[in-house]
């Protein structure tokens, strides 16, 4: 988790699906330090946005400057905005499994700054909403590109894996991961194993 003297809250284990809206918000206003760890996020909806049985708005992150990891979550049958992230929010995006989005994943909005590294794709069409700009995102592309994390994370990022799903399209920014460095960050398991230990934990009642 990042730590910083701003508090700090913490969502573990929880299971959210038939929501109406989002199923997480962060925003408008400062949440500071935010862990969202070992999570269901269920999209499977009878009245979807889209018309697909997927939940379009999972996850908003806009709250001002804050500090935000994503970790080991199961995010599934969304369409879009898995999560959307602004408002100057720095956000560790790591060992998450995307599954069956039949949209995007990431909208990355002006004011992100996203490293997303290990994480699962499976059935997902865009990890990123190609319709948006303004933010920053490392999308750990490779183990060549993947050192530019040393000097902020103290090792290198884990490559992401994808499995019928579309690629990032680009490496992406690397020069704000300078702002990760001095934090205690979360470790990164290879992306290899994350969906076995995802659907094994995350959600309600698997602690």
């Amino acid at each position: 988790m990042l730590i910083h003297s701003l508090p700090y809250r913490w969502i573990d284990h929880v299971t959210t699906s038939q929501i109406g809206r989002q199923h997480i918000v962060l925003g408008n206003s400062a949440s500071n330090r935010v862990t969202i760890s070992n999570n269901e996020i269920d999209g499977s909806s009878t009245w979807s946005a889209t018309c697909d049985g997927h939940h379009y708005w999972a996850m908003y992150f806009t709250g001002s400057n804050d500090m935000v990891t994503l970790k080991g979550n199961y995010i599934h049958h969304t369409s879009g905005r898995s999560p959307k992230v602004a408002g100057n929010t720095l956000l560790h995006a790591v060992n998450n499994y995307w599954y069956a989005n039949s949209g995007h994943a990431f909208e990355v909005g002006t004011g992100a700054s996203i490293i997303a590294e290990g994480n699962a794709f499976q059935n997902v069409v865009s990890p990123i909403d190609p319709g948006t700009s303004g933010g920053q995102i490392f999308t750990a592309p490779s183990t060549s590109a993947n050192t530019a994390c040393s000097s902020a994370l103290g090792r290198a990022c884990q490559i992401n894996a994808f499995g019928s799903s579309g690629a990032f399209n680009s490496m992406g920014s690397t020069g704000f991961i300078a702002n990760f460095k001095g934090k205690n960050v979360a470790s990164a398991a290879a992306a290899s194993g994350v969906v076995a230990s995802v659907t094994k934990n995350a959600g309600f009642g698997k602690i």
